[in-house]
């Protein structure tokens, strides 16, 4: 009778090793099939609000701790990210929430989690600050008085702007800091050209504002003046001195004082 020989033979280790690991397999599945395990996990949430009226100033939370209960394998699905839905959590006056209300969120977390037991739910004191939402529209102007243009040269044209005007959306606290009307420094010396550049429209920068658009395109254009080195005939003429016919009459009255 043929025999194996020794190298293609199962080591008895390899053969503990894989029964170790079946049983395991065997218990875990055992065990996680029961009820009455009780996990503790960050579980996810979703505020929703009227986002047209009001903003959040400070981050909103995404997860509050909550402790389940329930089957072992709905359990640990549980707590493998991404892997479940958030709970809706409703802000009718988001003005006076200064925080999540644990036995409302409780209820609710009841009423979309329908595999588990919600037996606690813990939140953060004071973790929400909104502002009513506003929106305002700010004329744009350019800094015409501090234009830095060579001797003589002049603007000879309206100074465009396009556009005209910008949109800024955000919590009322910003955007009331705002200005009705923002100028636009043209940081261009000696100018001595026509001017056609698209500038940065500056602003308090915050992630709570957003404007409709942060550059402008500035045209104009510039001439120069000639006036001050030729003098033209008009200048001359005025230098001309008046008739000296009102000096002749003293003199004739003089000789008639005489007479």
């Amino acid at each position: 009778m043929a025999q194996l020989s020794l190298s293609s033979r199962p080591s008895r280790s390899r053969i503990i090793l894989f029964s170790l690991v079946a049983a395991t397999i065997i218990w875990l599945f055992n065990k996680l099939n029961k009820d009455g395990y009780i996990l503790q996990i960050q579980y996810p949430i979703n505020l929703t609000f009227n986002d047209s009226l009001y903003i959040p100033i400070t981050p909103l939370p995404k997860s509050v701790t909550a402790t389940l209960t329930g089957n072992g394998w709905t359990l640990l699905r549980k707590s493998l990210p991404y892997t479940v839905s958030p709970v809706n959590y409703p802000i009718t006056n988001p003005l006076a929430t200064r925080s999540l209300n644990p036995a409302a969120l409780t209820t609710i977390m009841h009423e979309q989690v329908k595999d588990v037991h919600i037996t606690n739910v813990m939140v953060d004191i004071n973790s929400l600050d909104f502002e009513e939402r506003m929106i305002k529209t700010t004329v744009l102007k350019v800094d015409s008085v501090n234009l830095n243009l060579l001797p003589r040269f002049v603007v000879s044209s309206l100074i465009n702007l396009r556009p005209a005007t910008v949109t800024f959306n955000g919590p009322t606290s910003l955007v009331n800091d705002i200005a009705d009307t923002i100028l636009v420094r043209v940081p261009a010396q000696k100018i001595r050209g026509n001017y056609d550049e698209e500038l940065p429209i500056r602003y308090p920068q915050s992630p709570l504002l957003k404007a409709s658009t942060d550059r402008v395109f500035v045209s104009f254009e510039v001439a120069e003046l000639f006036g001050n080195i030729t003098p033209t005939p008009p200048v001359v003429e005025e230098k001309k001195p008046q008739t000296q016919k009102p000096k002749a009459k003293p003199s004739s009255k003089k000789s008639k004082k005489k007479k």
